[in-house]
């Protein structure tokens, strides 16, 4: 946490912290050089280390970098100042969307048209400029207190371009808020922020999230398996044409979505028109929280083990067709195991010798469940019926294993493969976590076949050293000590009241701490005390009393006393002269004061003058 005052660059001050997040802190900072206040996106010294957040970081910043909308939050500056990296943006005022919903309640279906035209609007931007923002959520999205609707947070923003979402076994994204192919550590496009503003609208119009349970994997199956129930079900007076724009967002395949937030824009502005929505197209029948990671192994054995929770069962019987069809493989892979199956039906058809039993055959195959995702097989068995005899030896996909226990990694094998177990010294994964594994995922595997995994052993004891204590040390001292102890130093100051200049004041790691030979402790070296800043004082004449004041605050001093005197050259409210010379220096928060006109002093004949006019009138 950056201390306040503390000076980027020779050009931000931090003034204070406004918020934090799961990475990063962000600071309103002033920008001494265009004498403005900004945002500044800190993020957390834990993380200056770890490649995966300062790449996300760095993508964060590249990714708003090629973005000018309206409704994104705008990029000014980043940087890298003593081992802090920052990110420095406009200062959007307001509060977040989920903080608005939660104060009103809910949302009327015009505020929810207005602000998701919006949002689409600046996702539409962002996709063209082929950026996916991959966590679209009320969290990440600020309301003025004009109506103006602010995007943020691309800290997970990807590349239309990319394959997949992540090539590691994780999936990104708020799990309230997730598409499906996201859960699954799939790939996605444009279409995924589209299903998470989607869910946002549902939340706008209900007050609540669709899917909620305190376990985020059991969130994720929801997305996956579970029909949202319609907002008219929840709340009165919600027009058909949103609630079919709603559910169109929110199908479990993109293809059923709407394909660019263009084309949703283009629906939202006919809500009101035509209410009964049926501009829409075709819809199916439909039968607060931080950004996460889901463990994508959890997921895919919760997807594909047995439940013994008995409402789990129900949910499953009640979705067993599509979750065969959505859930276990990607739709190319289920095309290419169909195909197989499609092959077999012909070579059986050709042995049998009636093809339109075959069919029938292999539709009850189908739907009893025998042909599983995940395994591939040309073998087909109904009752007795006879294997082929050039029938092939059973495949299946081989899963991730990476970072799964060993005997987690021998439960989820479950006796397809033969397991062979290596062990590496890791300072990444711990003791007895898998470290890597031939074949890799995603590949097939004959059964019985070798598959070998390598376990972890922890890192070396060897390579491990106690990290000295240097608070309190000279700023050279510190870093001999460090370095003769194996490890690289980086260095940050601040000013301090408390320890001298040139002084350590902190450390991290702290002293005692074990870490890897070559790990970088950071040091935070004592400017000094804080030196006065001087300011200018501003040329007062004829300003106004008001107009004085806020002049005075724009150069960092106070209004003092406010007299007023007659004046026959100033007009009537304006300054005549101030306690403190124009041009002269003095310190920040100085009390200047002024003299403001009464206007001419009236005279005596004016006076008579009057009066008799008065009279005679």
């Amino acid at each position: 946490m950056l201390e306040l005052g503390t000076m980027l660059s020779g050009r931000y001050e931090v003034l204070k912290r406004v918020g934090s997040g799961g990475m990063a802190d962000v600071y309103m900072a002033k920008d001494h050089k265009l004498n403005r206040n900004v945002a500044v996106k800190v993020l957390k010294s834990e993380y200056v280390e770890d490649e995966k957040f300062l790449r996300k970081f760095e993508t964060e910043a590249q990714a708003i970098a090629r973005l000018s909308h309206p409704n994104i939050v705008n990029i000014y500056d980043v940087g890298i100042e003593d081992g802090i990296n920052y990110i420095v943006m406009e200062l959007a005022e307001g509060i977040t969307l989920k903080e608005y919903i939660r104060k009103k309640g809910y949302l009327t279906p015009k505020e929810t048209v207005e602000i998701s035209t919006q949002i689409a609007s600046a996702i539409s931007h962002a996709h063209k400029n082929h950026i996916i923002h991959r966590d679209i959520k009320p969290q990440n999205i600020l309301v003025s207190d004009t109506g103006i609707i602010k995007v943020t947070d691309f800290g997970i923003a990807k590349a239309t371009s990319s394959n997949t979402v992540t090539s590691t076994a994780t999936a990104m994204g708020s799990v309230h808020y997730i598409s499906p192919e996201q859960a699954k550590g799939r790939f996605c496009d444009e279409k995924s922020d589209i299903y998470s503003l989607g869910i946002t609208m549902y939340e706008m119009v209900t007050g609540h999230v669709p899917f909620d349970h305190e376990n985020g994997v059991t969130i994720a199956l929801m997305h996956l398996q579970n029909e949202i129930t319609p907002p008219s079900q929840i709340r009165d007076g919600i027009p058909d044409s949103l609630e079919k724009i709603i559910l169109k967002c929110t199908m479990k395949k993109p293809e059923e979505r709407y394909q660019t937030a263009d084309e949703l824009i283009t629906d939202l502005r006919l809500v009101f028109e035509d209410t009964s929505g049926g501009y829409v197209g075709v819809v199916q029948a439909i039968d607060d929280s931080p950004t996460i990671m889901i463990d994508q192994n959890e997921l895919t054995q919760r997807i594909n083990t047995p439940k013994n929770d008995s409402k789990i069962q129900q949910e499953e019987s009640l979705k067993a067709e599509e979750e065969n069809a959505y859930l276990d493989e990607d739709d190319e892979e289920e095309s290419g195991m169909n195909s197989k199956i499609e092959k077999l039906v012909i070579v059986l058809a050709a042995v049998v010798g009636a093809i339109i039993l075959i069919s029938i055959i292999v539709f009850v195959v189908k739907s009893s469940g025998v042909f599983k995702s995940g395994k591939t097989t040309t073998t087909a068995s109904i009752g007795t019926t006879a294997q082929s005899d050039d029938t092939e030896s059973e495949k299946y996909t081989v899963d991730n294993y990476i970072g799964m226990s060993l005997s987690a990694a021998r439960e989820k094998i479950d006796g397809k493969f033969k397991i062979k177990v290596e062990e590496e010294y890791s300072d990444e994964y711990a003791k007895d976590l898998v470290i890597s594994q031939d074949p890799e995922s995603d590949t097939e595997l004959e059964a019985g076949k070798t598959l070998t995994l390598v376990v972890s052993k922890g890192a070396r004891t060897e390579d491990k050293v106690s990290v000295p204590g240097v608070v309190g040390e000279k700023e050279s001292s510190a870093k001999s000590t460090l370095e003769a102890a194996g490890l690289k130093v980086s260095v940050k100051t601040k000013y301090s009241t408390d320890v001298a200049k040139g002084k350590v004041i902190s450390q991290s790691p702290g002293s005692g701490n074990q870490v890897a030979k070559n790990s970088t402790v950071v040091i935070t070296v004592s400017k000094g005390e804080k030196p006065e800043t001087m300011v200018r004082v501003p040329n007062l004449r004829y300003f106004t009393e008001s107009g004085a004041r806020s002049e005075l605050k724009n150069s960092n001093l106070v209004l003092g006393s406010v007299l007023k005197e007659y004046s026959d050259s100033v007009e009537k409210g304006l300054v005549i002269r101030q306690t403190v010379s124009s041009g002269s220096k003095v310190k920040e928060g100085t009390a200047v004061g002024i003299y403001v006109s009464l206007g001419p002093r009236q005279t005596a004949t004016t006076a008579d003058q009057d009066s008799t006019a008065d009279e005679e009138q």
